[in-house]
């Protein structure tokens, strides 16, 4: 079965990632606006009428502010945890599916996971994504301060990863934030570091991960380059063949 996935944009402006096999594809967040959702869908070479369900990972903007007006216009059912859906009132209302925390759903060829993460939200998770008969399993694990066992343990045995490496340390240490975001940022319930990315990428690759994105890049505390680079020379050391990207605040990166 002929499968794809990308992030169509990453960072705190918008996220959203598309995953397609054969004829139906699903999509895990949606920030910004349905405009551009729809169009970084059809920009991959997607179209709306194949996604057959959105998943959310937590209620922040930048991951659902296109997901009201795209599920009631296209007739997507939005997977979402109870305590989210809580959180944003009554938005999505008509469209949502509430589960708890940790919950698996059976969409067309796609068997999805949830798993429980750590981020300053009323609650938040990450994906893995089975592809039927494909041989494929994609983990998504962004906004979150810390990655405990159970969080690594989830992704063990994914082929393919997006893992959020959001700042460098020292540049967020020197960088124009006021005191509390820095706080805020580098706390349990904040953002991973390119350190902590590294050291998750460096086990997941020794688990059989051959493939990985970079998401959720800070414009201020990181660039690309520098991300690319410490979780680089991390699996490089490895001696183990893989392959290593990263999601542009605006364009789509495939991962597959």
């Amino acid at each position: 079965m002929e499968t794809e996935a990308y992030t169509l944009y990453s960072g705190s402006s918008g996220n959203s990632v598309y995953i397609r096999a054969g004829e139906d594809a699903i999509l895990i967040d949606g920030g910004k606006s349905s405009a551009c959702l729809v169009r970084g869908v059809a920009s991959v070479g997607g179209d709306m009428s194949a996604v057959r369900a959105i998943f959310v990972t937590h209620e922040h903007r930048d991951h659902v502010s296109a997901l009201d007006v795209t599920s009631r216009k296209y007739r997507i059912p939005v997977h979402i945890t109870e305590d989210s859906l809580t959180s944003l009132g009554s938005e999505l209302c008509g469209c949502a599916v509430p589960h708890t925390p940790m919950y698996s759903v059976n969409v067309g060829p796609f068997t999805v996971k949830s798993f429980p993460t750590h981020h300053d939200s009323a609650c938040s998770v990450g994906y893995t994504v089975d592809i039927d008969g494909a041989g494929v399993r994609i983990g998504v694990l962004t906004d979150t301060g810390f990655v405990s066992g159970d969080m690594a343990e989830a992704l063990f045995g994914c082929t393919h990863a997006v893992i959020e490496a959001n700042h460098d340390v020292d540049m967020l240490m020197r960088g124009p934030y006021p005191p509390y975001l820095k706080s805020r940022i580098l706390s349990n319930t904040g953002h991973l570091s390119n350190d902590a990315a590294a050291i998750l990428a460096r086990e997941l690759l020794r688990r059989g991960t051959g493939s990985f994105l970079l998401a959720h890049i800070s414009r201020e505390n990181n660039t690309p380059a520098l991300a690319m680079s410490t979780v680089g020379a991390a699996l490089e050391g490895e001696g183990r063949p893989f392959s290593l990207n990263f999601a542009p605040h605006d364009a789509p990166a495939r991962l597959i």
